[in-house]
């Protein structure tokens, strides 16, 4: 996602209707572009005096960078509309980041696109208000209200906005994230409970011995730990950079046997695997547990590995999208 030095948001039906009525075609073609027009691939498509479209060309898209094919097409990502004497944008998302870039640069000044740091999603701010007529990257807080604008590649999940006079509200759908929920089997973590506390009394027993704080030191226990796998025909999605977010059921079933196993090859490997991320690590080395405030939450953390590596967690429902009732 980029943001250009060259301001060619489009702020409003009169905007996007003259642009269309006074800019050339590029040569040879019927395209009108929306700013630049070495971005011919971001175009205006009229559909009736009251109706046009900011359209993201996927054929000159992939023909401008040698990969024409043919189940390219056109996506609709905005909408412009009059309505009697109200103008209504629709904001379409489909997910992908040449999307990203061309919310980015080409929505109204005061309706800006941004993606949350903390989550990956996106929203739209609503009024924005910083008076830079949008030169400068949206956040959260900045506007009215932010609305969460959901990935859907059937692009049925828009949001729209209508103004009459200065100030632009919503309209429609609004939607909302629901993250994952997830529950603890506890039957099963019963069963694994005396093997599981006699590794953490081991991994606490070890670790002032470790240079976890190295990060040589991580990414070398990583890679054996990788190495291992594929040498065993374990089907996993670990990575020598960190953990990855899921396990495969054959990953589960190894680290299990690595904590039941005192003389498992790949134990210490396991231990790492929770102290690279545990509370006991900090700037520099070990931190010093003093209080039962500190080791509630080395425990809690042991917890959530525990939890997670296991495959002791088991999906209520999956992350979703929801309509605000």
């Amino acid at each position: 996602m980029v943001l250009r030095n060259t301001n060619h948001r489009v702020n409003s039906f009169k905007d996007i209707s003259l642009r269309y009525a006074n800019t050339k075609p590029i040569r040879g073609t019927d395209i009108i572009p929306i700013g630049g027009r070495n971005y011919k691939w971001e175009r205006i498509i009229k559909r009736s005096d009251t109706h046009y479209d900011m359209v993201l060309d996927e054929t000159m898209f992939n023909y401008y960078y040698g990969n024409p094919t043919p189940i390219a097409k056109q996506i609709v990502l905005v909408s412009w509309e009059m309505k009697n004497d109200i103008e209504v944008v629709t904001i379409y998302n489909n997910g992908s980041t040449t999307t990203y870039t061309f919310l980015d640069n080409l929505l109204p000044h005061d309706l800006r696109f941004f993606v949350l740091s903390s989550s990956g999603r996106q929203y739209i701010s609503m009024n924005w208000k910083i008076d830079d007529r949008g030169w400068s990257w949206a956040g959260a807080d900045q506007g009215d209200k932010d609305f969460y604008l959901p990935k859907d590649m059937d692009m049925n999940k828009p949001l729209q906005f209508a103004r009459k006079h200065s100030k632009w509200q919503h309209i429609g759908t609004e939607y909302i994230f629901r993250h994952a929920m997830t529950q603890v089997n506890k039957e099963a973590k019963a069963d694994i409970k005396p093997q599981s506390d006699k590794f953490y009394n081991w991994v606490i027993t070890m670790q002032g011995m470790l240079p976890v704080h190295d990060w040589q030191y991580r990414n070398k226990m990583r890679k054996e730990f990788i190495d291992y796998m594929v040498e065993s025909n374990v089907s996993n999605h670990y990575s020598e950079y960190g953990r990855n977010s899921s396990t495969t059921n054959e990953q589960t079933e190894l680290y299990k046997d690595i904590m039941r196993d005192e003389n498992h090859p790949m134990r210490l490997h396991l231990a790492v695997d929770w102290l690279s991320d545990s509370p006991l690590i900090g700037y520099g080395g070990w931190r010093t547990i003093e209080t039962q405030e500190q080791a509630s939450k080395v425990r809690a953390s042991w917890n959530r590995w525990v939890n997670k590596t296991f495959g002791l967690n088991k999906n209520i429902h999956e992350a979703r999208t929801e309509e605000v009732k």
